[in-house]
């Protein structure tokens, strides 16, 4: 079951995608119809979609509001009290919708600092089970240590428990700090993620306590693009979208708006996390293997798989995620599992790197 799904007007599909990045990044299972596949009943897998995620979150606007086709998604996630409401300008909803309050995203360009973001997420949390979401988010836009700890005590079995450990470990005392033990072997550092324009990068400075936040998103109210979802005009647009995704042709998100949206990630990796001495499939591994496939479906270049342990460790827990992926639709000649050393006092993981179309 997806966590969110989104519905939104063809013509903000930048603007979605960096919403739904932003989501991804918070280990959610996102949908919006960028995922169709070429050949399907493209209206019957939006319903079943939309019928089927924990929360639906709605992207007002002046267009929007007119699409018959995301009124009646709205309407489906107002039932059990799923819908999640955000505006991308300053637009009146339909009437019938008035009384679900509506969170403004376009008062700032980086939406991801803002307080209508958080309750956004904090919504959504609470309706996938995940209370602590909207106060995560709190502890990103404060970068305070306390508050990192404080989280970390009421959250412990998040997904995002780790990252959540590293962040503190980076803002606090040279004794927090320690309680974070960096890779021993240069080789396995991972990779500090290039300036992307549609994410929300805290980037780790080495020797230092500082965390910046890089907060690069895509331009609200940005000309034109290519995109899909949710009204009548839109129905006929969708299966040539989804036969593009097919081609494997992929610009820059910078210009995503002129054509096919980026979701390789060559400088960002998934990341999966094994338990000490195993090397099958965590259960927590599922909700990315998800993603992973998701967005290789629109990037459709080689994939890296690497897997740190020891020697066959490493092997061994990156040919189980490619079998994983192999499972789930991807390509089996564009994976690559490679088994890498993760040196002393490395944690356990595989890193999945999505690459560009050669």
């Amino acid at each position: 079951m997806t966590d969110v799904f989104i519905s939104y007007k063809r013509k903000e599909r930048p603007r979605c995608v960096a919403i739904y990045n932003a989501l991804v990044d918070l280990k959610l299972s996102v949908w919006f119809d960028a995922h169709i596949e070429p050949g399907t009943d493209f209206d019957r897998e939006i319903e079943r979609e939309v019928r089927g995620a924990k929360a639906v979150l709605v992207l007002w606007s002046s267009l929007a509001a007119d699409s018959d086709w995301i009124r009646a998604e709205a309407r489906t996630g107002r039932q059990n009290e799923r819908l999640v409401a955000a505006r991308l300008d300053d637009c009146l909803p339909p009437l019938e919708f008035a009384s679900v309050q509506a969170v403004d995203l376009f008062d700032r360009r980086d939406f991801q600092s803002g307080e209508g973001w958080r309750q956004i997420v904090s919504r959504i949390g609470r309706l996938i089970g995940r209370p602590g979401l909207g106060d995560y988010v709190r502890c990103e836009q404060a970068a305070d240590a306390g508050l990192w700890r404080g989280w970390i005590a009421a959250n412990p079995d998040d997904p995002l428990v780790d990252m959540a450990r590293q962040r503190a470990a980076a803002l606090g005392s040279p004794a927090d700090r320690g309680a974070v033990s960096p890779p021993a072997s240069p080789a396995v550092v991972a990779p500090v993620p290039a300036a992307d324009p549609a994410r929300h990068y805290w980037p780790m400075l080495a020797g230092g306590v500082l965390m910046v936040g890089a907060v690069l998103v895509l331009a609200f109210g940005g000309a034109g693009g290519a995109g899909g979802a949710s009204d009548a005009a839109d129905v006929a647009a969708k299966s040539d979208s989804a036969a593009t995704s097919a081609q494997g042709t992929v610009t820059p998100m910078a210009s995503a708006g002129q054509g096919k949206l980026a979701f390789c990630r060559p400088d960002k990796p998934y990341v999966l996390r094994f338990a000490p001495g195993r090397t099958d499939m965590p259960p927590a591994g599922n909700l990315t293997i998800s993603n992973i496939w998701l967005a290789w479906r629109e990037c459709r270049g080689p994939v890296r798989v690497e897997g740190y342990g020891d020697a066959a460790e490493g092997a061994a827990m990156a040919a189980t995620v490619a079998t994983e992926l192999r499972g789930r639709g991807v390509d089996p000649q564009a994976i690559s599992p490679v088994g890498k050393l993760a040196g002393a006092g490395g944690d356990r993981r595989v890193e999945v790197y999505l690459l560009p179309p050669r």
